[in-house]
This record gives structure tokens, sequence and C-alpha cells, in this order.
């Protein structure tokens, strides 16, 4: 929806076509008055200003036609040259030559007064025949234009001229530009969601692994091609089949002393989380990492959140409740997202803060890194607990199945935020100087899903419900991977100076 100060640039241009001028009627009820003088208001938009019953609009409406009359009368022109409809037929329902031109198209003050087909007595100015009271007059752009505008619809008695929808549109306008401004996303989207995928199942050669592998070294400075993740699908191949070897040896062959069990529990662990990690890997376009430093981060990272989160958790400890029921969940559900998230988030600063640029890609992946050893010592915990009570490979399945949208997006979320939150032109992080706002803005974005994860797995006892919720966090936290992403290339491109279309 046009904005205040672009609908009243608009109406100060007299080429602006009929369908602004709808979106200004629409959304501006201070601006009617000045929209009936603008020379492309066409006359099913003032009928319906006038139904409005603004006493002002209606005192325009009539100067304006006034005025009208003291011209010379302009007949439209048939754009069909097929003469008049029949009486009572909707103007929409009547056909016209080429099918592309738009039927009832408002006159513009330069066309040359014409007729309708043959001269007869059944003919009628068009603007005398009667309006179908259930159709409301339709707005139709510039000649040549595909698309068409409904004009406003009346308002019920009693309810804002805007109208609900009106406030809806206004809501949303809101929020799509709070989520760009925390996430740093600007013009149009260099990939989408499916785009992610494109070179998933492509056949790949052996000269492309190479490419990748290539990472972290002074061969990648002279690689400059963009390339879409291919190679995580072939790491989750791996990892899922040395996993289903490994339980086949236990299932089959009893293995009542456990020789088997910890690599069934570690693989398990690691089949979906590092499938993610590596993905991420190949979406740092500015290669700067090695696969040893995916490795070391892998490691450290997540035994050092783990331990940052005992210690996290111990300070807090004193604050939490040991209350039942909803408040009693919240405010725990509070506190293990926070400790969690924020010994991740320690680990992440850490470990980043060598990497030269203050990349985004940077912090997205150095915090999937991290979110992913987390992720992988947590579920081998779990999985050795269910191990003892006989239900492991559930545990394993579901675990794994939840990472997608658990501590390893969450983590890259936080990372990004830590990368974003960094004066431009950086080439090292600094938490003296870094936009605090910013980041906490982006970083509430991890908190909030972690403690609402954890508050419905405390409070929901009904399990479709709870995986049905769960699945829509998954999807809100790609919402906001796929735009940092996009705001991680475009910071890019620009530092290369070459166009962010190039990744497509």
């Amino acid at each position: 929806m046009i904005d205040r100060v672009g609908a009243i640039a608009a109406l100060q241009d007299p080429r602006t076509p009929a369908g602004v001028l709808f979106e200004i009627a629409q959304g501006h009820p201070d601006l009617w008055v000045a929209l009936v003088d603008h020379p492309n208001t066409y006359p099913g938009l003032l009928d319906w200003l006038a139904s409005r019953g603004d006493p002002h609009v209606l005192a325009a409406i009539q100067d304006a036609r006034a005025r009208s009359m003291m011209q010379p009368a302009a007949v439209p022109m048939d754009p069909s040259g097929l003469g008049m409809p029949p009486a009572g037929m909707p103007p929409q329902a009547y056909p016209t030559q080429p099918e592309q031109m738009p039927p009832q198209m408002p006159m513009q003050p330069q066309m040359p007064a014409q007729a309708y087909g043959q001269p007869s007595e059944q003919m009628q100015p068009i603007a005398q025949m009667p309006m179908q009271e259930q159709m409301p007059p339709q707005a139709y752009g510039q000649p040549g234009m595909m698309q068409y505008y409904p004009a406003p619809y009346p308002v019920p008695p009693g309810q804002h001229p805007n109208g609900g929808g009106q406030f809806l549109q206004q809501g949303k306008a809101t929020v799509q530009k709070a989520f760009d401004s925390i996430t740093g996303y600007e013009g149009e989207a260099i990939l989408k969601f499916k785009d992610l995928f494109r070179d998933t199942f492509k056949k790949h050669s052996r000269a492309d692994m190479d490419a990748l592998m290539y990472s972290g070294t002074e061969a990648a400075l002279y690689d400059r091609q963009w390339r879409l993740p291919w190679l995580y699908s072939r790491v989750f191949g791996v990892l899922l089949g040395a996993n289903l070897i490994l339980w086949l040896c236990m299932a089959i062959f009893s293995d009542t002393s456990g020789n088997v069990v910890p690599g069934v529990i570690f693989t398990g662990a690691l089949v979906v989380p590092a499938t993610i990690m590596v993905f991420f890997w190949e979406f740092n376009q500015a290669k700067n990492l090695s696969f040893f430093d995916v490795v070391r981060i892998f490691f450290i990272g997540g035994a050092l959140s783990l331990l940052l989160t005992f210690v996290v958790s111990a300070v807090t400890e004193v604050f939490t409740t040991s209350g039942y029921g909803i408040g009693g969940a919240f405010i725990q559900a509070i506190f293990i997202g926070f400790a969690e998230e924020a010994a991740k988030l320690i680990a992440v600063v850490i470990l980043v803060r060598k990497l030269y640029g203050c990349l985004i890609s940077n912090g997205l992946l150095v915090g999937a890194i991290v979110g992913t050893g987390f992720a992988v010592f947590e579920t081998m915990g779990y999985g050795t607990t269910a191990w003892v009570r006989g239900n492991m490979e559930m545990v394993l399945l579901l675990r794994g199945m939840l990472s997608v949208g658990g501590h390893i997006v969450w983590t890259a979320i936080a990372g990004a935020a830590l990368m974003l939150a960094q004066a431009p032109g950086s080439r090292q992080i600094s938490l003296k100087n870094m936009a605090w706002g910013k980041f906490l803005a982006l970083f509430a974005v991890p908190f909030a899903l972690h403690m609402l994860w954890d508050f419905f797995a405390f409070t929901i006892h009904s399990e479709a419900a709870l995986y049905i919720l769960f699945a829509v966090l998954i999807v809100v936290a790609w919402v906001f991977i796929v735009r940092l992403i996009n705001t991680g290339l475009r910071q890019y491109a620009e530092l290369l100076g070459q166009p962010a279309q190039s990744i497509a």
C-alpha cells in the first residue's frame, strides 16, 4: 500500500495512473478531496467517493462536475469498435478487441471526442448506463496495462472509512518493514527458499568437490564463482548409511555388551545436524573457513557452549521457580532459553573474532557450527539415557528430525545478529562499538523461538498439536535464515563490487 508521502507526490503528478489513485482512495481518506481534482480520477471512483457522505468531498465533486459542464463535452471512445453493450450487461462482461485491452478504460484528458459505434437511437452515453449495484465500479490503469484494480467496496455503517481490510494491510506493511529492518534485508530477493535446493540433485564431478575443498586456502582467493549447496545431501547419505549399518549390527546380532551402541548414538545424533552444518558451510561464499576449521569449531564450540550453559544456568538458577502450572513452565522456559542461547553466543563470539571482515555469512556459519556441536552432544546425552530406558531409536529419530529448526538455526541467527550490529566497514567484531539495539532486536528471535519451543514441550500434552507447533516454529526460523542468507550474499557482493544477481 502506498504511504502518505508517496500518495501526496502521486496526486501532484497528472500522469499518475488510475490504479494508483485507487490505492490512495483505499488508504488515505484525508486525501479524498485532492483526489477528486486529479485528471485521471475515473467516474466510478467519483461515485464511490460521493457515497461516503463526506460533505467536503461532496462539495469538491459538485465543483468538479460544474467545471466539467462548462467545457465542451467529450464522448468516450469505444476501445473495441464493436458498438454499445446491450442494456443491462455489466461492463466487465463486454468483450473487447484485442482481448488484452481492459474494458471501460478511464478517459485521458488528451483523448479526442469520438462516438461509440454508429449513430443509433438505442445508443446512450456510457456514463448514463445503469450501474449494477451488486458490482463495484472497476478502475483501470493506463492504456496497455494488463492488470486492473477493483474500486473500494462500500464500508458497512459504523466502521472506519478504511475498513478492516485496510488496517490489516497497514499492519502487514508495518510488520514487513520491521522484519526487513531487523534482518538488514534490502531490495529484491537474490534467492528464494526453493533456490536453496536447485543444485542438490544435479550431477557433480570430482572437480566440483575439489572446488569446495579449496575453502580456507589461498586458492579460494582466485575462485570468485558463487555456488549453491549440494554436498550436504551427500553428507546426509553417508552418515545415514553408517548409522543404519551400525543399527543393523545391534539389532541382528543382539549386541548385549553395548559395543555398537555408542556408534549408533553418535551417528544417529550426527546425521541431520551435520548435514545442516555442511549446508551453511557451502553457502559461505567468502570461502574463508576450511573444512578443518569447521571440525575445530564443531568440537571446541560444542563443548565450550555446553560448559558455559552449566555456568549460566548456575547463575540464573537462583531466579528460577519450582512452581507448577503454566506460570512455572513459562518461567522455566525463559531461563532455559536464555542460559543456552547466551552460552552458545559467547562461544560464537570467542570463535568468530579472528575472522576478517565481519561478514554476515561468517556469523551464520560459525553460529550454525557451534549450534551443531551443542545439538549433537546434547542428543547423545538424551540417546544414552533413552538406551537405558529402551526407546533410544525413537529419541534419536525425533531429535534428528526436529534439529532442522532447533539449536543450529537459532545460533546461526544469533551469529548473524552479531555481525549485523557491527559498524559498517569493520574488519573485526567489537563489542564496544556495536549497535546493541540492532543486535538485541535480532537476537530476541532465537531466544523467543527457544523459549516457546520449551514452553510448548512443557505444557502441550497432545503429540499431534505439539509437533504442529514445532513445525510452525521451524518455518519461522527458516524464514529468518533465508532473509539473512540474502543479506549476507548482498553484503559480500558489494564488498567485491559484483552484482548480487550473479548467484542465480
